[in-house]
């Protein structure tokens, strides 16, 4: 996962074009007086703005939030998760959790994908042996989805089908997982987990530009890249979509005024929009109820979490004292408003609030006070001449800008020098998993709304070597974890991923910066858009004032 999303992260997202034009002219707000919609139309095509081209529309390669927003308009996977958090039945009409949630097994709906050929559970076990294939070429980088599965070792090792997978007959599909994890369910909502027909592995280049899947929406023609995709009603879909069909516009990363001219022009309804354009935004189209749903402007607060972490086993940074210090030096309120210009918000916990079970305020260090910082260096009798610190970061101006500020706060407070170094992605990446850098930038969020997906891979000790690249090592914080995980419900775990987020920050091996916000528009006539904290919109039930 955090291979992922380093890749994800490392663009300069978020940057201003200092060259922008000036504005459109805003368009006219709707009459507060005109009537609300009667209910749910049919029709209408609903056109969406991208900030890039997606890497790949294929459910094995997806790397980046558009092309899993594609994806989950062409496939269903077994579940579902609905606006608030809820698993409902997709190509699934209903399963059975077993054996204290270690096994599942799940009856398929009478399916078919969008040539008419049959969904069967036969489809769900090629793409999860083909995800969890570690010797396939290409490789997908998604297999950290199956990682609780039984047999994925083998299978990463040496290509061997998932012993976990077991298709009892065409409408029957059983999962087992190594061990006791319910949570798991939530898991399989992922979009990139759909079922895969035959052809798939027949033609990978053919169907990578035209994907056939089970979903609400089908490709009528293959893709363009750079240009544009379009993606129709699929009719015999078990709950087809409102919308005739969805055009997605790709934009260069850099062209978000773009998007922003489109929208205010009509060309666009659903559009991503630059730091210096939010106020202009509110103002034109108003601000979302919730910072999820539309119309307006979205601007809550997404999984994505952006954080420093330290190699806890080098010195000085096994000293949980100057991890500490160190936080409480960085002011974060600086890094939100003005360096990244409101796009973020000052993190105070490991989990955002906007995942359930988040809990505000659980980082005491995680606040600006650098005298207090100092004291406690002091107190401890730590050496401060001897005391070094270099952050490390990949390439880009928006992580550079970070850095130099947090290199300013440390600077001040404990009247230290601090270095930067930028490095290259990969270099960058390998350099970290082997533990050789003591202070480097992590981004993480996560594939399903549980605590569980932060707190177990990035602190549970048997995932150093993964993705603990602090090397974090508490028994205690393992049992809560592994207590949680085993739990029947989000509610009897969240207590235990509480006090576990706790222990951890108490001890802070890695120091919770900033939580992403969405910044994305959406127009007056563009009805029921729920843009999720991760990322996920269910295009099918989107509908419009104005169909015509």
């Amino acid at each position: 996962m955090a291979l992922v999303v380093l890749a994800a992260c490392s663009s300069p997202e978020g940057e201003v074009d200092e060259a922008a034009p000036d504005p459109p002219a805003p368009i006219e707000e709707p009459d507060e007086e005109e009537p609300a919609p009667e209910g749910p139309r049919e029709g209408g095509t609903l056109r969406v703005g991208l900030s890039g081209d997606p890497a790949s529309i294929d459910p094995r390669f997806v790397t980046d939030a558009a092309g899993e927003r594609i994806v989950g308009a062409l496939f269903d996977p077994l579940v579902r998760l609905d606006d608030r958090d809820n698993v409902i039945p997709a190509a699934a009409e209903e399963w059975e959790i077993l054996d204290d949630g270690q096994r599942f097994r799940f009856t398929l709906r009478d399916a078919t994908f969008h040539d008419a050929s049959p969904v069967t559970a036969e489809d769900f076990k090629r793409s999860f042996d083909r995800i969890a294939d570690g010797t396939a070429d290409p490789p997908s980088f998604l297999a950290y989805l199956l990682a609780s599965v039984r047999g994925i070792d083998a299978s990463q090792d040496d290509g061997r089908p998932l012993a976990g997978i077991v298709v009892e007959d065409e409408r029957t599909l059983v999962i087992e997982l190594s061990e006791p994890h319910p949570g798991f369910l939530a898991t399989l909502a992922h979009p990139t987990l759909g079922p895969l027909p035959e052809q798939a592995d027949e033609d990978l280049e053919r169907f990578a530009s035209q994907p056939i899947g089970n979903g609400p929406f089908a490709m009528p023609e293959p893709r363009e890249p750079g240009a544009f995709l379009r993606l129709v009603r699929f009719e015999d879909h078990h709950a087809p979509a409102l919308l005739d069909e969805v055009v997605l516009q790709v934009y260069a990363e850099d062209e978000r005024d773009g998007q922003w001219g489109d929208l205010v022009e009509g060309v666009l309804q659903v559009a991503e929009v630059s730091p210096d354009r939010l106020d202009e935004a509110a103002e034109t189209f108003g601000t979302s109820s919730d910072g999820y749903r539309g119309p307006g402007l979205l601007q809550g607060i997404s999984s994505t979490v952006y954080l420093y972490g330290f190699e806890t086993t080098r010195e000085p940074f096994d000293d949980p004292v100057v991890r500490q210090a160190i936080s409480l030096a960085i002011d974060r309120d600086k890094l939100a408003d003005d360096v990244m210009q409101g796009t973020r918000v000052a993190a105070d916990s490991l989990v955002p609030p906007s995942i359930p079970g988040g809990q505000r305020g659980a980082c005491d260090h995680c606040r600006h006070a650098p005298d207090e910082a100092l004291e406690l260096l002091e107190e401890a009798e730590i050496d401060l001449e001897s005391l070094s610190v270099t952050l490390t970061h990949t390439r880009g101006r928006t992580h550079a800008a970070i850095a130099e500020s947090m290199a300013g706060d440390i600077e001040e407070a404990l009247g230290i020098e601090v270095e930067l170094q930028a490095e290259d992605l990969q270099p960058f990446v390998l350099a970290v998993r082997r533990g050789e850098v003591p202070v480097f930038w992590l981004g993480w969020e996560a594939s399903e709304p549980d605590p569980g997906a932060y707190l177990y891979p990035l602190f549970h000790s048997s995932q150093i070597g993964l993705d603990n690249l602090s090397r974090f090592e508490d028994d205690q914080v393992d049992g809560l974890l592994d207590t949680a995980r085993a739990a029947p419900s989000a509610v009897a775990a969240a207590p235990r991923y509480r006090e576990a987020e706790r222990q951890i920050l108490d001890q802070a091996p890695v120091l919770p910066l900033l939580w992403h916000r969405h910044a994305v528009v959406v127009g007056p006539d563009v009805r029921d858009l729920y843009w999720s904290p991760l990322g996920r919109v269910d295009l099918s039930v989107v509908w419009l004032d104005d169909p015509a």
